[in-house]
């Protein structure tokens, strides 16, 4: 298998992104529904660069535009009390830099049922399942639980927001929820990746400028050379690892074009003996707590207007009244609701 990695940098960012189509995505974009998909972890400001670059978002799209393409912008963070998703994308820059194309991907979902080791049922996005293509804007960052977070851990944002910490809880071993996002990441691979390596933190917080893109069309080869210029052994990084056991990908067919260069004294999170134990633990312990929210319907609030109840993948709600035995947690109801009426709020069950 040979995959191409091409490396960017010292370029503007438009030239950057017009060479990553030119290579990987080659085709006549006219009509096309194309689907832009950042990485928006919470409301952040690019400077903290750890959300995609704006700068990115607005250059992918205005190229899409120009093409003719017909374009969204969207991801699904995990709701919280503060923000909800759309206020989460305005103070990040994502609604500016998106021309107003920003959408609400965890909105609606589909069932799988995927032919796979762990997963036997999930709910994805349907804008995911259903555009032409899908663009992928993951941000170059370390992770405390994966080593790093790159192409392959973007694609956990085809998943409802609130499935996110149910799935972690099904999956507390790293090994395990590694396997997950290997499975997820099949379910509907990106056509094209673009890694935000333009500006970047490593574990203690020191700040790089490298102005580099790293582009491809398979997320486990841009993940292995993004490890790469990190400096970080790529079998530290468990879906990298695991990938290349499977044969998803093989590290001597990747093909590097451009100028490869290490990031110097970039730091990864530190490794001790039983790091895996002790992180796999505190994941169990927040995300059992987690799993005591819910929806909670405010009737005071509600105009009856039924919007939950037709987004519902499980038909949980009916009259106003959440049947929290049925209820997965997806949150579609409350990134649907008009009105604000439904919180995600801690009940006892």
């Amino acid at each position: 298998m040979k995959h191409t990695v091409l490396i960017q940098k010292d370029k503007t960012v438009s030239e950057m992104v017009a060479q990553a189509f030119e290579e990987f995505c080659n085709i006549d974009l006219h009509g096309k529904n194309v689907l832009v998909k950042p990485n928006m972890l919470r409301a952040a400001q690019p400077d903290e660069a750890v959300i995609t670059d704006p700068q990115l978002i607005k250059e992918t799209v205005a190229f899409l535009l120009d093409r003719g393409a017909h374009v969204s912008v969207g991801d699904n963070p995990v709701p919280t009390h503060a923000y909800s998703e759309m206020q989460i994308a305005e103070q990040s820059g994502f609604l500016e830099a998106s021309y107003g194309r920003f959408k609400n991907i965890g909105q609606h979902s589909t069932k799988l049922n995927p032919d796979s080791a762990l997963l036997k049922e999930i709910y994805v996005s349907r804008d995911v399942l259903e555009c032409d293509i899908l663009v992928s804007l993951p941000k170059f960052r370390t992770h405390d639980l994966t080593t790093m977070t790159l192409a392959i851990k973007n694609q956990y944002g085809i998943v409802p927001g609130g499935l996110k910490p149910y799935i972690h809880s099904l999956f507390p071993r790293i090994e395990d929820f590694s396997r997950v996002l290997l499975e997820i990441y099949a379910l509907r691979p990106p056509n094209i990746i673009m890694v935000d390596c333009l500006h970047c933190i490593d574990a203690k917080g020191k700040r790089f400028t490298p102005n580099t893109i790293i582009a491809g069309a398979n997320g486990h080869a841009v993940d292995y050379v993004c490890a790469q210029i990190a400096a970080i052994d790529p079998d530290f990084i468990p879906t990298i690892r695991i990938a290349r056991e499977h044969k998803l990908f093989t590290p001597s067919g990747i093909k590097m074009k451009g100028t490869f260069e290490k990031l110097k004294g970039y730091s990864a999170p530190f490794r001790f003996p039983f790091r895996n134990a002790v992180v796999e633990l505190v994941a169990r312990v927040l995300y059992k707590i987690w799993l005591h929210r819910a929806p909670v319907l405010d009737s005071s609030v509600c105009t009856q207007c039924l919007s939950c109840e037709a987004v519902c993948p499980v038909d949980a709600i009916d009259q106003q009244t959440i049947d929290y035995k049925r209820c997965i947690k997806c949150y579609c109801c409350l990134e649907i609701c008009p009105e604000g009426a439904i919180k995600a709020k801690y009940r006892l069950r």
